[in-house]
């Protein structure tokens, strides 16, 4: 069995970190910060489509990583799903007391270049990178409310990554190992560099009533154009074809469907007044772009936008 050090313990490292222990391979520690009260009195309170309720507590639930060493203890992974705010400072120092020569770091964040950080401070360490699509809220602390969908890809490949990887799915998580992990980023990037964003700087609107605006959507295409030729550029080939999906018109019709529209993340993050990830999601890429000679007007224009609208409520 072997020791899992959780580093954000919000919405989504809560499901996934479940996950591990209910495999009966990992013992799980998780860091609890703004939570840790309601954690620590009551476990993760958890109401999942996929895999129905359950009252989840970790093997120890601490306040810090130093109190999560107080003992001794050694960690094989330590899952970091916070979010990545670069623009707010080098949080790859925060898990320092926990990392040993042996530790694996798996990053289960957003955006691009979010590695860098990591492997330059922990030269002796493996860094995996791993791209998540789940829906999971947490609308009050140490309350979860899971949707249907629980998918990771990770990589590169390795045999500490497998191992990791099959924890995951006997715990039933949907969880591969690919070579082409950072290409997958771009794609997913697609996604956030496109929904996520509009859904903010257009005042506040999930996909339906994105996609209901001819106007919006026809942005939402163009962002996510631009991302899947900046990607195909920066990774020397076209991004891979995952579930059918090979341009923005499939993305789209992909999460375009009847009912309800989709609330991004990061509109959610808007609406309780907290920063944004827009340094990995817009700001890195158009570096990239940049520096490729890659055109991306709508990134550069939305960027712009988006820092504004953050920078005027987080000064309220």
């Amino acid at each position: 069995m072997f020791k899992v050090l959780l580093f954000g313990s919000g919405a989504l490292g809560s499901v996934f970190s479940w996950r591990l222990q209910e495999s009966g391979k990992a013992q799980v520690t998780a860091v609890c910060r703004s939570n840790y009260e309601a954690v620590s009195r009551s476990g993760f309170r958890i109401s999942s489509q996929a895999y129905g309720d359950h009252v989840y507590r970790p093997s120890r639930v601490v306040r810090s990583v130093e109190e999560a060493v107080d003992n001794g203890a050694i960690y094989d992974f330590i899952v970091v799903c916070t979010k990545a705010l670069p623009n707010l400072g080098d949080n790859s120092g925060l898990i320092a007391s926990a990392v040993t020569k042996g530790t694996v770091i798996v990053l289960i964040q957003n955006g691009i270049g979010i590695e860098d950080p990591f492997m330059a401070r922990y030269p002796d360490s493996a860094v995996a990178s791993v791209v998540a699509y789940i829906d999971v809220t947490q609308p009050e602390d140490g309350v979860i409310e899971h949707g249907s969908s629980a998918v990771l890809t990770m990589g590169p490949p390795s045999p500490r990554l497998e191992e990791l990887a099959q924890a995951w799915r006997d715990g039933g998580v949907a969880c591969s190992v690919a070579e082409n992990i950072q290409a997958l980023r771009w794609l997913k990037l697609a996604w956030n560099a496109s929904l996520n964003t509009v859904s903010v700087v257009s005042g506040g609107n999930d996909t339906r009533k994105m996609f209901d605006d001819a106007e919006c959507r026809q942005l939402i295409l163009r962002l996510m154009g631009e991302v899947f030729r900046l990607g195909a550029a920066a990774t020397g080939a076209p991004l891979p074809v995952v579930r059918g999906i090979d341009g923005p018109e499939a993305l789209v019709a992909d999460v375009d469907r009847p009912g309800e529209g989709v609330v991004p993340s990061m509109l959610m993050d808007f609406w309780a007044k907290r920063p944004l990830e827009h340094a990995v999601i817009l700001g890195r890429p158009i570096e990239i772009a940049r520096g490729l000679g890659v055109d991306v007007p709508c990134m550069q224009t939305v960027y712009a936008i988006l820092k504004m609208v953050e920078k005027q409520y987080l000064a309220d």
